[in-house]
């Protein structure tokens, strides 16, 4: 006989999470990544899907939200630059297709639906290698292929204060070793950052966005 204030026999609990597996195996889900100018999708349960493009101002996304990578919600209110639908062929889970190659060398919010489910990934289109040295409050940015260091390259740096507040903090210009230093300001105001957002953006070599924690004193 079962004893009072015992829990659930270990059969209930195997049987309940055999359901559970059973019924996941048929509800329809996916997720997918966008890199080397590819979208690729792992699905199941799923014929088709809607796919929208936007094209992104990095530097007003920066700017309006420097420590949230993810900036999907700002493209619910306006219009794809580019839709298109794909079949996810039966009896398989994984596919992949060609980012338009009008977005080869853009940066592109891809965001796909399919079944009531809405996911979305940056794709950030850059040739930009990107050094942060946190201890001395400096980036170096070359070319990813070349190594060679790029100067003349806009830098915006943003920081999250003790408070919890979010500030512009300073910006500029690599120099010719392609390095700048985004803490370096005539106050003391670094003494109250917790936390650094650096934007690099390139007119000709794309855009990186990295985080970065003050140099330790």
């Amino acid at each position: 006989d079962e004893i009072e204030g015992e829990g659930p026999k270990i059969e209930d609990e195997e049987d309940r999470k055999e359901a559970q597996t059973k019924l996941a195996a048929t509800a329809p889900g996916f997720d997918f990544k966008v890199e080397a100018k590819k979208v690729s999708i792992n699905y199941q349960n799923l014929s088709e899907a809607l796919v929208n493009y936007y094209l992104m101002d990095i530097e007003l996304l920066f700017s309006r939200n420097p420590f949230v990578q993810q900036h999907s919600g700002h493209f619910s209110y306006i219009q794809p630059n580019e839709t298109g639908t794909v079949k996810l062929p039966k009896g398989k889970t994984t596919f992949a297709f060609d980012l338009p190659k009008k977005f080869h060398n853009r940066n592109v919010m891809v965001e796909i639906q399919s079944a009531g489910i809405k996911k979305s990934q940056p794709y950030f289109s850059n040739s930009i290698g990107l050094q942060v040295i946190e201890n001395y409050g400096q980036v170096r940015v070359t070319h990813q292929k070349t190594g060679k260091p790029l100067s003349g390259v806009y830098v915006k740096v943003y920081a999250r204060m003790k408070n919890g507040r979010a500030r512009f903090y300073k910006d500029g210009y690599t120099d010719l070793r392609g390095r700048f230093d985004f803490t370096s300001l005539n106050t003391n105001v670094i003494d109250q950052v917790r936390r650094f957002s650096v934007l690099v953006l390139s007119e000709t070599d794309g855009a990186v966005v990295r985080e970065a924690n003050p140099p330790k004193m």
